[in-house]
């Protein structure tokens, strides 16, 4: 039981968490919130993180702004 809850963890959530952030951090986001997103919805969150990324460039771009 615990070593599932273990696996659930460190394979799933810490990676989805990283790499959630990192998203979030290279497109000027909130690093912490964006770590918390991605810990709590593993996977998820790495997706909502690149659809937010997109609207905002897609922002960027209608407004005649350079596309971070």
């Amino acid at each position: 039981m615990l070593i599932d809850a273990l696996f659930f963890v460190f394979i799933l959530c810490i990676p989805s968490s990283l790499i959630t952030a990192y998203i979030a951090h290279m497109n000027d986001r909130s690093l912490w919130r964006w770590l918390l997103i991605g810990f709590c919805l593993p996977f998820v969150g790495i997706f909502v993180a690149m659809i937010v990324t997109y609207f905002d460039q897609k922002r960027a771009e209608a407004n005649g702004q350079e596309p971070e």
